[in-house]
């Protein structure tokens, strides 16, 4: 459900400073994720969930989202670029002119001139986001509390820790994740036990999860899906050479993202864009393997939809 304005104001006013200053930049950051998510499908990119905004907004040469204004109630002190009076005022600007708009979500397609399709998706992203907020307002007029035996996890996620030393309630999603970390871990430790006692192996095929307990039990090649079609070349084949200093370039400025330097060696340097029925890049694990051949690099995180990496030294 979306709160009444009314109601959401009353509850966001019983947070102290902190709380509210912590959900006004994780609100600014979810739009400005969502509106660079949607600015890069329409480029034709393929962004998983997950990937950090810095590294989509490489991707992208127009139009990013630099936050938004709340005003308490419609001022004239903030306009749409038509004129019209706002409480909240949307801000972008363009990344190649660097010419800056400011409008009411309303607006977003007569200034900006994009698609229908991708406004409609930035409006159903920013909803999303409201509905977020309003789902941990309610919690916390309610006293909702987790379940202890929920955060009995080996390490808990940065947003959950977030949430916990705020005093601020769960959401739906950040439950589920927990619970699939819950079980991963609890069937990995049933399977040491299984093992230690000599027993044989269940005749069961377990579920597929996309959790990973540590980088080293995760197969980079466990993303294909069974229902693909088998390939007529090998499973893998050495980045070409002329590419691979392109991606230490990547690499040196910033770019962390497997999936993104596929997608900027797509764009920029003409790779191979054949890509898998889920829409990930062919080339994503010759680029995966070249990356971590390199002594210099780190692994940051890693999940089914992209790995993570940064420098440890000059390459």
């Amino acid at each position: 459900m979306i709160l009444d304005i009314g109601v959401r104001d009353e509850l966001l006013s019983r947070l102290n400073e902190e709380q509210q200053q912590y959900l006004t930049e994780v609100l600014s950051r979810g739009r400005r994720t969502v509106f660079a998510n949607e600015m890069a499908r329409q480029k034709g990119y393929s962004i998983p969930e997950g990937i950090d905004v810095e590294q989509i907004e490489l991707l992208l040469d127009e139009w990013i989202y630099t936050g938004y204004i709340d005003a308490g109630q419609v001022s004239p002190d903030l306009r749409c670029e038509c004129g019209r009076p706002l409480r909240y005022q949307h801000q972008v600007q363009h990344k190649t002119t660097g010419e800056r708009k400011f409008f009411g979500i309303d607006h977003l397609k007569e200034h900006l001139t994009i698609d229908a399709s991708v406004v409609s998706a930035i409006k159903k992203g920013f909803d999303a986001i409201d509905y977020e907020l309003d789902e941990l307002l309610v919690k916390l007029s309610n006293d909702w509390a987790a379940d202890p035996e929920l955060l009995q996890v080996a390490q808990l996620p940065d947003d959950v820790v977030d949430h916990m030393n705020l005093k601020l309630p769960l959401l739906d999603k950040q439950v589920k994740k927990l619970r699939a970390i819950r079980a991963a871990e609890l069937t990995a430790a049933w399977r040491r036990n299984e093992r230690q006692a000599g027993l044989p192996e269940p005749a069961f095929k377990p579920e597929k999860t996309t959790v990973v307990e540590k980088s080293e039990s995760y197969d980079l090649f466990a993303w294909q899906e069974e229902a693909e079609e088998p390939e007529a070349e090998p499973p893998l084949i050495e980045l070409d050479y002329a590419l691979q200093s392109r991606v230490r370039t990547y690499l040196r400025n910033g770019v962390g993202s497997a999936r993104v330097i596929c997608e900027m060696l797509i764009e920029e340097h003409q790779a191979s864009d054949r890509r898998f029925l889920t829409g990930k890049p062919k080339l994503y694990p010759s680029v995966c393997v070249y990356i971590e051949s390199l002594d210099a690099v780190k692994i940051e995180s890693i999940s089914p939809e992209d790995r993570s990496y940064s420098l440890t030294k000059p390459i």
